[in-house]
């Protein structure tokens, strides 16, 4: 799994409306083609339902939550 992928789509999404809209309203899987993605994190992804990229995320977030860990992980600061 690639955190670093992941995280990168969301932080695309926040700085490009266009593409956020795409990723949120029927265009998922040609914005899922601009990132290097494995075949799980494309399923996982495809599943999420969501009318706001704020839900798409944390949805994403509880799902990568829930993978055993698989590498380099960005944890909050606390």
């Amino acid at each position: 799994m690639s955190d670093m992928a992941l995280r990168s789509l969301i932080a695309h999404a926040v700085v490009d409306p266009q593409l956020c809209t795409k990723l949120l309203d029927g265009e998922r899987e040609h914005v899922l083609s601009q990132f290097e993605l494995s075949d799980m994190e494309r399923l996982a992804l495809r599943g999420i339902q969501a009318s706001s990229l704020q839900a798409f995320a944390a949805q994403l977030e509880d799902w990568m939550q829930s993978q055993p860990y698989m590498g380099f992980r960005l944890e909050p600061s606390v």
